[in-house]
Order: structure tokens, then C-alpha cells, then sequence
């Protein structure tokens, strides 16, 4: 009967174990889970990010290549300028140019916007993969325990069934 007793006291202690590791299992595969929603959610959000720095940076590529175009227009503005012959062709270059000169300003303005959201989405970027390698990290860690705890329960397991044959052995059964 003491036998029974102290078999019945280790079949408890078994179960409470597994009962306590498969509570552990169940909470790390829940933050697992969670862990890589919100890595899908935050590398979805950086390739957002990314197709805009591409659509800002072919913008800003487009507006100095005017505004190099309107400078070179300015220059051939002013040359013409020093060369007319009549005081009606400086009248209309000089409005031509007048207009190519706040045509360069607007342009210039454009650029510094374009610069300016460019370097935010670069922020906006450089944030969210730093955000994109912790999570990746949490995750690996979040792996490493879950990994721990399976091969803990099978050691268990294990341990169970070694002990079910002795005593399968020292009763016969």
C-alpha cells in the first residue's frame, strides 16, 4: 500500500510538471504568434516606406534635372539679353527670363519639400528597421524557449515512460 502511495505521489508530480510546461508552451506560442503579427505588420509598414523613398527620390531626380534645364535656359536668357538689337526684343527676353526665374524659384522650393519628406521617410525607414530587428530578435528568443520547453516535455515524456516500465515490470502488468 505505501508502494501505491508513493507511486500515486509521483503520477502527481508528473502531471503537475506537464501541466506546468504545457501552460509555458501554450503562453509562447501565443506570443510567438503575436510576435509575428506584428513583424508581418511592421515589414508590410517598411515596404510602404520604401515605395515611397523610390516615388520621392524619382520626383526630386525629375525636379533638379528641370531646374538644371531652367538654368541653362536663365544663361542663354542673359546672353541673349547682352546681345539685343532693339529695345522691344530686351522688353520680351527680359520678361522670358523674368518668368524662367521664378519658374527656378518654384522648382527650387519643390526640391527642398522633396528633400524634406525624403529625409522623414528615411527616418520613418531607418525606425522601423530597427523595430524589424528587435522583433526579429524577441521572435529567435521567443523560438529558443519554445524549443526548450518542447524538448522538456519530450525528456519528461520520456522519464514518464521509463517509469510506467518498472512499474509495469515490478507488478507484472
Amino acid at each position: 500500500m505505501e508502494n501505491v502511495k508513493a507511486l500515486a505521489g509521483e503520477v502527481e508530480k508528473f502531471s503537475e510538471h506537464i501541466e506546468s510546461l504545457k501552460r509555458k508552451i501554450d503562453e509562447l506560442f501565443k506570443k510567438l504568434e503575436e510576435k509575428e503579427r506584428a513583424l508581418e505588420e511592421v515589414r508590410s509598414r517598411l515596404l510602404e516606406v520604401e515605395q515611397k523613398v523610390l516615388e520621392v527620390l524619382k520626383k526630386l531626380r525629375e525636379k533638379e534635372h528641370e531646374l538644371s534645364e531652367l538654368r541653362h535656359k536663365i544663361a542663354r536668357h542673359r546672353k541673349l539679353l547682352s546681345e539685343a538689337d532693339s529695345p522691344r526684343e530686351y522688353e520680351v527676353l527680359s520678361e522670358q527670363r523674368r518668368r524662367l526665374v521664378e519658374r527656378a524659384e518654384k522648382v527650387s522650393k519643390e526640391i527642398e519639400e522633396f528633400r524634406q519628406k525624403y529625409r522623414e521617410l528615411t527616418f520613418e525607414e531607418n525606425r522601423l528597421l530597427e523595430e524589424e530587428e528587435k522583433l526579429e530578435r524577441e521572435l529567435r528568443n521567443l523560438k529558443r524557449d519554445y524549443q526548450f520547453y518542447l524538448r522538456e516535455l519530450e525528456r519528461l515524456m520520456e522519464s514518464l515512460k521509463g517509469r510506467i516500465s518498472q512499474v509495469q515490470e515490478r507488478f507484472s502488468l
